[in-house]
């Protein structure tokens, strides 16, 4: 047994980054799950029953954590028929036609991880599924979950004809005649997945438990879950963290983002409310509400303040009325909910910030963490609103690169002046905007080194599949909106921490707060920065207890 005055683990060798302001230190010590000595004094603790850990030159870093992240419905999709490991239609089909061979029991075929700059137009078609599933229904989301490939059993399932008028919210691609093509837009898919058999309660923990042991091995600690209850391509995933904390399964820290149904109405804030008191302390809270204000660029549904180019004046969507979002937010900061708002576009995000401005005073005794998530383009001035405001930019820094998907289904839809202000992080940064950094996984892989990597460089990881061409790897997108390696380490560790409301509890290594830590086998600080994709996490503790080990 350890000496109650003696450390159960000494970290040195290496450089140990607290990310609280300080300089790197030589040595930590950990104690019942809580920090008890940085530096030098970390070796007075040590007993006949410290584990000494030598980190053999690497580095040891606040435990990762991800702003923006659907842990479920990441999960789902690597127990389901998951195209996100390859990039190609030919692999798409290989994938697709032995799932279904091994899958003869499901009535309809679901899957997800698609990418559009693959096909031909930018978009799959129902005739490809129709080859591969011909006699069931067959529904694959994509990789950004803003649009649904269905096969033409699944349209005539739910109705969809050329005929059929676009809902609100939403769009049904279409081909010659009004024929429906299979690819549904936003709201649209819902026509199709409201159809879909659920998954039950013992899948949806299977799915959270996968998903957990992935992000432990990238050396996540703790995430906001950016879409908790009922939405139209999530699963209501409340109950699956409810379960699990209580178990003990949990063994992430998890802030929950509650969704607010853009149908519900002011009805809902009691569900809210009573969500909140159910988990108001341990590892699973709920203390903010997720709003999703437009859809994404690739799909002309991201709200823009001047037309896409060449689409003949189409500007996007905004889902929720700018009054009637006025009036939402009001209410929710008024029962002191953190907002997490999806904006994409330049219009949403101004949108978003004149909601904020418009609620007016935070109640007393309250500190917000507002956040407007992805924020593709930006109007520049309002960077400066985001300043003066207090909204914390929560960024997916792998997106800040050229790849086949931005290259092809993306930039030739932007206006020179709208590719000018692309995932302006610098310039964010700069105004002194607070980052926090994500991935909206499964949208995007992951992986922290790698959103540092992309951050940093503006270039993408060499090991990323959807990123495999030189151009992406060499060439950086709007290279001054790069961001220092402390920025983006800092956006994953305590700019993330305070996103998620956990930064007295996590985020730095500072005395007294939990032993949430990565073992990283290099230093980030001391790699060359086009290194940075290549370092690996050797071990991830939460609570002083490890989650993932790989010496």
């Amino acid at each position: 047994m350890v000496d109650a005055e003696h450390a159960d683990w000494i970290f040195h060798g290496g450089a140990v980054h607290p990310m609280d302001g300080t300089d790197p230190a030589s040595a930590l010590a950990v104690r019942s799950g809580r920090i008890v000595a940085v530096g030098a004094a970390a070796h007075e603790l040590r007993g006949p029953g410290t584990e000494v850990v030598d980190l053999e030159g690497a580095a040891l870093l606040p435990g990762f954590q991800d702003a923006h992240v659907h842990a479920v419905a990441a999960g789902l999709q690597l127990l389901g028929c998951d195209l996100s490991g390859v990039h190609g239609a030919a692999e798409y089909r290989t994938l697709i036609a032995s799932y279904v061979a091994d899958h003869p029991e499901p009535t309809w075929i679901q899957g997800s991880g698609w990418y559009g700059d693959v096909f031909a137009g930018g978009f799959p078609h129902r005739d490809v599924l129709d080859q591969l599933v011909p006699d069931r229904p067959a529904v694959l989301t994509s990789h950004d979950v803003h649009s649904v490939w269905v096969n033409s059993e699944a349209l005539r399932r739910a109705g969809i004809t050329a005929t059929t008028p676009d809902p609100v919210g939403g769009r049904i691609q279409r081909g010659p005649g009004g024929e429906p093509t299979g690819v549904l837009f936003e709201a649209a898919a819902g026509l199709v997945t409201s159809l879909l058999p659920g998954p039950d309660a013992r899948r949806l923990s299977e799915a959270l438990m996968t998903a957990q042991a992935e992000l432990h091995r990238l050396g996540i600690t703790a995430w906001q879950d950016a879409a908790v209850g009922t939405a139209e391509v999530f699963d209501d995933s409340y109950d699956t963290y409810v379960s699990a904390a209580e178990s003990g399964r949990l063994t992430a820290k998890v802030t929950g983002a509650l969704w607010w149904r853009r149908d519900g109405g002011p009805g809902q804030l009691e569900l809210l409310r009573d969500r909140r008191r159910r988990v108001s302390a341990g590892r699973f809270t709920a203390t903010a509400v997720k709003i999703m204000q437009d859809g994404v660029c690739e799909n002309h549904t991201a709200a823009l303040l001047s037309p896409y180019r060449g689409l003949d004046g189409e500007t996007g969507l905004s889902f929720i009325p700018p009054e009637e979002l006025e009036a939402v937010v009001a209410a929710l900061v008024a029962e002191r909910f953190d907002l997490h708002l999806h904006a994409v576009g330049d219009r949403a995000v101004r949108e978003c910030l004149d909601a904020l401005e418009a609620a007016g005073t935070v109640p007393a005794g309250w500190d917000p963490r507002h956040q407007i998530a992805h924020i593709d383009l930006i109007d520049r001035g309002d960077i400066a609103r985001m300043t003066r405001l207090g909204v914390i930019a929560n960024v997916q820094p792998l997106w800040a690169r050229q790849d086949t998907v931005l290259v092809a289904t993306k930039l030739p839809f932007l206006t020179e002046d709208q590719r000018a202000r692309h995932f302006a992080f610098g310039s964010l940064a700069r105004a002194g905007v607070p980052l926090a950094m994500g991935s909206d996984w499964p949208v995007s892989s992951p992986d922290p080194v790698w959103g540092i990597h992309v951050a940093v460089n503006r270039t993408a990881p060499l090991a990323d599949v959807h990123a495999a061409d030189e151009h992406a790897q060499t060439v950086p997108l709007l290279a001054a909106e790069a961001v220092g390696v402390r920025a983006a380490v800092h956006g994953y560790t305590a700019g993330a921490a305070r996103a998620n409301r956990l930064e007295h509890e996590s985020g730095t290594l500072t005395i007294g707060k939990a032993a949430d830590l990565v073992v990283l086998d290099g230093d980030p600080f001391a790699v060359d920065a086009r290194d940075l994709s290549s370092l690996r996490v050797r071990a991830t503790f939460v609570d002083g207890v490890p989650v993932h080990e790989a010496w």
